[in-house]
């Protein structure tokens, strides 16, 4: 069965989470229909690190905010690569949390 949206791909999206942020406790991550978004639960920072993955017209768009300065916004038409770039910035996202939130 080919997974064609997000909500489909939930479990896959939630193990993946679970993976990458196993070591990281003041993450949390919200599974909606249309998007899902990482984020760091930060007291300091108001505007904590965030990644998120949101259906998008035809396509999907995906937002990352560092909790600083860097900014990306990605958008894709095949959810697959899609996907495959939201697993990336996640991976980069908990790498820059393990070395400047400790």
């Amino acid at each position: 069965m080919i997974k064609t949206n997000i909500k489909n791909n939930h479990i896959q999206i939630e193990n993946l989470y679970k993976s990458i942020f196993a070591d990281l406790p003041l993450t949390s991550i919200k599974l909606e229909e249309s998007s899902v978004i990482i984020e760091h639960n930060d007291e300091d920072n108001t505007d904590a690190a965030s990644l998120e993955i949101i259906e998008h017209g035809s396509g999907y768009k995906l937002n990352y905010w560092d909790g600083y300065s860097v900014v990306e916004t990605v958008e894709n038409k095949d959810l697959k690569k899609a996907l495959k770039i939201f697993k990336n910035t996640a991976k980069k996202m908990a790498k820059n949390l393990r070395r400047f939130s400790q």
